[in-house]
């Protein structure tokens, strides 16, 4: 120890050397990871970035099935027209199989397929080109091979799957290079043969540039759906809190006016019954007794009180309920609880009261059950119903027609964290299901 009270130099210099060694792993390990963050889109927006990374994935897939064909185009040719050093090649070719096949697995778990993005260019690529120089394949001038810039080709035309413009710039950069400067300066000597390398090396660069421009526009194309979508996302956000922020002014407007007019009608033609009983009087209070009844039905459907009060079970019951009459058909509630908080609540009474409008409009149901049942960190919500079903080509069609009602839902749900699916009931009838994640809930569903 110094005599100042600092570290000895010796015993820091390890965990600097460790802090130093784990910075540079994980600044290359987040140069290599696959996800949102190497595609930034516009405004920072982390769903478009989504978008991008989930098309870069499918990019990934398709790469190792191209990947083993050129592994079965290469195995092919290298049997069927024996190379100078054979034995090299099959050495190489039986390590680039192995490397495919593992690709193959890799490219089909998404967890892992983040770290490949850098694949092509850091190993497709020097295998190729040992390959290319091990055997002989550029370098020899006696060895014509009509497959030799088909495979480089192949190797640039891979990375133009993905939507990464740098990473196909620097394998079409890497392998015209390599193509050019081991063809050309072993073929010096032969005009013919390097009227031949020259002129592949050209195509190769052409190759390359094009590559870089199609992976470009790609990514442009792919970012514009994305931002597509999710400005539709958006603005079907914005309708549903204009539509929540209307139902809860109409319930308002409802109780406070016409619900009291209707009250003290009421007890006016009690006051005038006590007075004169007449048969009209009592048509009268009876019409009246049924226009309150409604309107209350109609406020604590736009906006239920209950929900804060005694719960979602109590509230779905009464839904249950009115869906029940206005459709003809019998409802069957089954809870195991009586609410998953109040936030939670009240997206899962905005889901079921749309799920029983339809049911209402569209299932010609004669019985429907709703479940709903609470998990330690999960919410179920389910409403079945036995009627003439709902096929996925109409549900899709209703949703490209406008109609909001089940894709709102879905919108909010995935907000959440939460899932929406909608399945054929056997033998007949529809069954929508939605299941949310309640820690995910918690605090942030907002009206």
């Amino acid at each position: 120890m110094e005599p100042g009270g600092g570290r000895d130099p010796d015993t820091t210099r390890p965990s600097r050397t460790r802090t130093g060694a784990r910075r540079v792993r994980d600044g290359v390990h987040s140069r290599l990871r696959l996800g949102p963050d190497d595609f930034p889109a516009a405004d920072g927006d982390d769903a478009i970035s989504s978008v991008l990374a989930a098309f870069q994935l499918r990019a990934v897939q398709r790469q190792a099935l191209l990947r083993l064909g050129l592994l079965f185009a290469a195995i092919a040719e290298t049997v069927l027209f024996p190379p100078p050093h054979q034995d090299e090649a099959y050495l190489i070719l039986i390590v680039y199989a192995v490397y495919s096949v593992a690709m193959l697995v890799i490219a089909w778990r998404e967890d892992a397929v983040r770290h490949v993005a850098w694949a092509v260019p850091v190993v497709d690529l020097p295998l190729i080109a040992l390959l290319l120089s091990v055997t002989g394949y550029v370098s020899d001038p006696d060895w014509k091979n009509p497959f030799i810039s088909d495979w480089l080709l192949m190797v640039v035309i891979f990375t133009a799957f993905q939507l990464r413009p740098a990473v196909t710039a620097v394998t079409g950069a890497a392998a015209t290079v390599f193509y050019g400067l081991e063809a050309n300066l072993s073929n010096m000597q032969s005009a013919h043969s390097l009227h031949h390398t020259i002129g592949h090396t050209i195509a190769l660069a052409l190759v390359s540039v094009a590559a870089v421009l199609l992976s470009r526009i790609q990514r442009e194309r792919v970012r514009h759906i994305a931002e597509l979508a999710h400005g539709r996302a958006s603005m079907l956000a914005t309708t549903l809190c204009i539509m929540e922020r209307d139902r809860r002014e109409l319930a308002e407007s409802l109780h406070d006016g016409p619900l009291q007019s209707v009250l003290s009608a009421r007890l006016d033609v009690d006051e005038a019954a006590e007075a004169r009983p007449h048969e009209a009087l009592e048509r009268a209070d009876e019409a009246l007794r049924d226009a309150a009844r409604q309107l209350r039905s109609s406020v604590t459907e736009l906006h239920p009180s209950v929900l804060d009060q005694a719960g979602l079970r109590q509230a779905l019951q009464g839904l249950a309920q009115r869906a029940g009459e206005r459709g003809k058909f019998t409802v069957e509630v089954l809870a195991n609880a009586t609410s998953a908080g109040s936030d939670a609540d009240r997206l899962l009474y905005n889901c079921a009261r749309e799920f029983l409008v339809n049911a209402v409009k569209y299932a010609q149901a004669r019985h429907v059950v709703v479940r709903f049942e609470v998990a330690d960190t999960e919410a179920l919500l389910s409403v079945a119903d036995d009627g003439i079903g709902l096929p996925t080509s109409v549900l899709r069609e209703r949703l490209a027609q406008g109609h909001i009602g089940i894709a709102s839902q879905q919108l909010r749900l995935q907000e959440v964290g939460g899932t929406l699916t909608v399945s054929p009931r056997t033998p007949s009838g529809t069954v929508v299901e939605v299941r949310m994640p309640l820690r995910a809930a918690a605090g942030e569903v907002t009206e």
